[in-house]
């Protein structure tokens, strides 16, 4: 089933509220009713714990009704599109839509170094190597980060980013919910994130209905679990970046009269295409690629893409239109198309636009604050 992103009730609006929560006026998105009706109780820390790719079809299959993620859960949202790591949590933890930030997927192509990027990474899509001396995401397509708009207004020590790569590293589940107990001792009301990698990469490794995802899930649910009954004067959130679904691997390897026709490789996500095509190429390739993948894709012309509100509102980042081709290929079936064969093959994948990749859960757990008993004598 196709599911288009649906900005207003999305992740976006969870960072959205979060903003406004802690004072932040400059922020034109609609926040999630559900998470301003909890804010408006005022709790000391506020805690975003974002899994990635636990979508709720994931928790659907993993977990039963009672227990603790499903049983907690509120409401489902949407993601931002691409359903990708990259533009998802670029959303959350800056409060811009994928159309603002530019930040659209794992490879992006930059034409002041004429290379496509690997954003994280900083390196070559296809060499993998380095691909300059600074980091070209940075450089190109800076983004201020909700920590720091947070801290602008209530100060140093309002707002916290809890993962493997931030100040507060972490090396599991166990990990982060330890640093979130002892940041949320401290004193000041604050804003607390977590990013966690898993199940994502069981997912890609394994497929979405696997054993090792099962366990991974389970481990997710019970240490998160464990936190919130440590808790006091605390909201905790848990959420998804993107869901996923399980699918079947093509390579453009095998197509070299399509790839023939395009400028350069494909760049953004193996389900989220964007396509430089050859001047005059542009009817033959579309007829060819609907061959190849039409069951699986819907070929967006650029203009469409935009029209249609695919990444979302707001002021245009004049990379995003330099970062789309003339075509944009959107997964709606369960294919994917990679470069070439590699030695990681990909079960389970994401970025295009079904049901299962698109809806991320909003679970939330309320830690009241303690009162003191008092007695008369």
């Amino acid at each position: 089933m196709i599911k288009y992103p649906e900005y207003e009730r999305s992740i976006l609006s969870v960072a959205s509220s979060v903003l406004k929560h802690f004072g932040v006026s400059d922020c034109p998105h609609e926040t999630l009713p559900e998470f301003d009706k909890l804010l408006e109780k005022n709790y000391k820390n506020v805690v975003v714990m974002l899994f990635d790719g636990l979508g709720v079809s994931a928790l659907e299959e993993h977990l039963g009704e009672n227990d603790f993620l499903r049983k907690n859960l509120i409401c489902p949202v949407s993601s931002v599109f691409p359903s990708t790591t990259v533009a998802a949590t670029t959303s959350i933890t800056s409060g811009l839509s994928p159309l603002e930030s530019a930040w659209l997927g794992w490879d992006l192509y930059f034409k002041e170094i004429d290379k496509t990027v690997a954003v994280f990474r900083n390196t070559e899509q296809v060499s993998r190597e380095k691909a300059a001396d600074y980091n070209v995401a940075d450089r190109f397509i800076p983004v201020k980060s909700i920590f720091t708009r947070i801290e602008e207004i209530n100060g140093k020590g309002s707002a916290y980013c809890v993962s493997p790569f931030s100040q507060f590293h972490s090396k599991s589940v166990k990990h982060i919910c330890r640093t979130v107990k002892r940041l949320s001792e401290k004193r000041k009301e604050k804003y607390i994130y977590t990013y966690w990698h898993q199940p994502d990469t069981a997912m890609h490794d394994f497929g979405v209905k696997s054993e090792q995802v099962h366990e991974q899930i389970l481990e997710i649910s019970r240490e998160v679990e464990r936190l919130c009954k440590k808790l006091k004067n605390t909201l905790v959130i848990i959420t998804a970046d993107h869901g996923q679904t399980d699918g079947e691997n093509l390579y453009l390897e095998d197509y070299p009269e399509l790839s023939s026709m395009l400028e350069r490789t494909p760049s953004v996500e193996p389900r989220a295409l964007s396509l430089f095509v050859k001047d005059g190429k542009e009817n033959e390739f579309r007829k060819e690629f609907t061959r190849i993948a039409g069951d699986s894709f819907r070929l967006f012309t650029k203009e469409e893409a935009f029209s249609e509100g695919l990444f979302g509102k707001g002021v245009m980042n004049k990379k995003t239109d330099e970062f789309i081709g003339s075509f944009f290929a959107v997964a709606t079936g369960n294919k994917s198309l990679f470069l070439k064969r590699e030695e990681r093959i990909f079960k389970g994948i994401h970025a295009g636009l079904t049901e299962e990749e698109m809806t991320v859960p909003f679970i939330a757990v309320e830690k009241q604050k303690e009162l003191r008993k008092s007695f008369w004598l």
